[in-house]
């Protein structure tokens, strides 16, 4: 039977609260990753524990993939927020674009951002890619269900490119060079993966994080992981309806 969602998460608390929500849910363990099947919202769902960065990412999207294919690609997660893209920690990140930050030409100088390749990674419906994955699934539809179902926590939900990493940014100058570059508002180890696997299988992909800490000077005191990961399960709650055949008015929080 075809499973209509594939949510992955990158670690075990960014899935937490979904684990439970899952009707009649049951463990499975595919290419050596830990699955768990079921229904959300009554919509067959597949969540897969990917690991963190994008090599784990892509080796177990594309083991699920092949083992049976979803309907659809939702990832979901915490991220680092950019300061000047106006989201804080706590705020709600959709991702228009996936851009791989590491990938490309070494630059003139030691600190320098890589410049684009001169071939493409990927042809994807006919498009060639060179690293910067557009997205465009649904992404207006879901902003509007997210503000509809934080609107009362007074949670900033915003469209815009996410930036993939190898290196998480540790310094505010690193951070404004890469705003001034790609105009990110979020920055994560894993969404450029998923996305080359989602447009190599042409599948569609949506993307959400919430923001855990701030781009730059690392202050482990002012990160909030457990906030990023409980609203990681309410963006899904939210967008469940998005996934129905066809798709359902937006809910609002209760």
């Amino acid at each position: 039977m075809v499973e209509r969602l594939l949510i992955c998460g990158a670690v075990e608390g960014e899935l937490a609260g979904l684990f439970n929500l899952l009707e009649n849910g049951r463990p499975e363990t595919v290419g050596r990753r830990r699955t768990f099947t079921g229904r959300l919202s009554g919509i067959r769902t597949r969540l897969l524990l990917t690991g963190p960065g994008v090599l784990n990412t892509v080796q177990a999207l594309t083991a699920v993939i092949e083992k049976r294919r979803p309907g659809m690609i939702l990832m979901v997660g915490c991220a680092g927020g950019f300061d000047r893209s106006g989201l804080a920690v706590g705020d709600i990140g959709i991702a228009t674009e996936e851009i791989d930050a590491h990938l490309g030409i070494e630059g003139e100088t030691a600190d320098a951002l890589p410049g684009p390749l001169p071939f493409p990674v990927l042809t994807a419906s006919g498009t060639e890619i060179y690293g910067r994955y557009p997205l465009h699934w649904r992404t207006k539809e879901a902003k509007r269900c997210l503000n509809r179902w934080f609107q009362k926590d007074a949670i900033r939900v915003k469209a815009g490119p996410f930036i993939t990493v190898s290196t998480v940014t540790s310094s505010d100058q690193r951070a404004h060079r890469l705003f001034d570059a790609f105009a990110p508002v979020m920055e994560n180890m894993e969404g450029a993966g998923a996305a080359h696997v989602a447009a190599l299988y042409d599948i569609p992909f949506l993307e959400i994080r919430c923001a855990g800490n701030r781009v730059g000077n690392r202050d482990r005191a002012a990160w909030d992981l457990s906030t990023a990961f409980e609203r990681c399960a309410g963006s899904v709650l939210a967008l469940t309806d998005l996934f129905q055949d066809p798709p359902a008015p937006c809910r609002q929080h209760r």
